[in-house]
This record gives C-alpha cells, sequence and structure tokens, in this order.
C-alpha cells in the first residue's frame, strides 16, 4: 500500500512538473518567439532548473507540447477528432444544430490556438523539425475537415471532395491568419464567417 500511494505520488507531482513547464514554455514562446525563447527562460518562468525543463524534452518538443495543448485545452492524449465538441459537430444530425456547433467548436478553438499556431507556423520555416511536424499537422487538419463536410452529407450541393478541398482551403490558418491579424476581426467574427461559408457556399 505505501509503495503504491508514493508511486500515485510520484506520477502526480511529475504530472504538475510537466505541466508548469508547458504552461511557462507556452507564455515563453508567445511572448518571445520561437527563436529567441531559451530554455533558461523557460525554467525561469516556471520556477524551476534549467534541468528539469531539459528532462521535459527540447525546446522543439516543448513547442509542439504547447501547440497540442493549445488545441484540446490539456494535456490528455485524445486528438482532437475524438473530442466531445467534435464529435458533436460530426454526429449531430440536424443541419441547422450542426452549424451551430461548428461555430461553438470554432469559439473554443480559435482563442487558445491561433496564437500559438502563429508561433508554430513562424518557427516551421527556419527549423526542419518543426516544419515537418508543421506538414503532419497539415494532414490531420486535412483530415479532420472532412470528417467536418462528409457529415454534412446529406445537404451537400457537390461532390464530396471538391467540398472538402474548398472548406480546407478556405478554413485554412491562412486565412484565420488574414482576417485576425491581417484584417483585425474577431474571433466571434470569424466563426460566424466559417458557418456562412459552410452553409451559402458548400451546402444547398
Amino acid at each position: 500500500m505505501v509503495r503504491t500511494y508514493r508511486s500515485a505520488l510520484r506520477e502526480e507531482q511529475a504530472r504538475q512538473t510537466r505541466s508548469a513547464v508547458l504552461d511557462a514554455a507556452g507564455r515563453c514562446f508567445l511572448r518571445e518567439g520561437y527563436a529567441a525563447t531559451t530554455m533558461k527562460a523557460i525554467a525561469a518562468e516556471a520556477g524551476v532548473s534549467v534541468q528539469t525543463v531539459f528532462s521535459q524534452g527540447a525546446k522543439s518538443a516543448l513547442l509542439l507540447a504547447a501547440v497540442d495543448r493549445s488545441l484540446v485545452g490539456d494535456d490528455v492524449e485524445v486528438p482532437l477528432a475524438r473530442r466531445e465538441g467534435f464529435s458533436r459537430l460530426v454526429e449531430e444530425s440536424d443541419r441547422e444544430a450542426k452549424l451551430e456547433q461548428l461555430r461553438r467548436v470554432a469559439l473554443e478553438v480559435l482563442p487558445m490556438a491561433a496564437p500559438m499556431m502563429w508561433v508554430f507556423r513562424e518557427a516551421a520555416g527556419a527549423d526542419p523539425e518543426i516544419a515537418e511536424a508543421w506538414t503532419e499537422y497539415e494532414r490531420r487538419r486535412f483530415t479532420d475537415y472532412r470528417a467536418v463536410v462528409e457529415s454534412f452529407g446529406p445537404w451537400l450541393r457537390m461532390d464530396l471532395a471538391r467540398a472538402v478541398d474548398l472548406y480546407w482551403a478556405l478554413a485554412s490558418f491562412e486565412a484565420v491568419d488574414k482576417l485576425l491579424r491581417g484584417r483585425g476581426w474577431t474571433i466571434e467574427a470569424y466563426a460566424d464567417w466559417v458557418v456562412e461559408l459552410v452553409d451559402r457556399l458548400l451546402l444547398d
């Protein structure tokens, strides 16, 4: 019993340490950018030793973990496609309810994800390892978007492949970047636009 208790305690301490390091890394990346952030700066931000930060992975690994956290909101290894909000969107059978859930998902994900994705994309331009991870992210995004568009199947006005391509391109990170940072749109305005995009362009 004592060993079990000590093991559980160590696991919880390790979880808290990792969470503190990732929180600190995320703040540093957002504030300073990926290239300018050092492991020493992350350690200072987290209030831990540099060795503790390195024990959680290289700087690139910390960035990718911070990106994943921004997309799903926690450290649980469950992909976005299996999260409750996304599953509810795909499984909803009422057209108007699906569109409303699409808006809700955008409002939930973008406030955390958009700023970190800007850091991610900029880092990918200078680091081959992160560039490879960005390519994988885009592949996963295409798969997720396909699931969303396919779930609107009964109302699609075009073949599925074309609908997926249009949604993937028009609701891309580049579009988010241009509208939110480039034109000063709010996240609420962007979420409304995504719903209008699907409703008017893709559906009958």
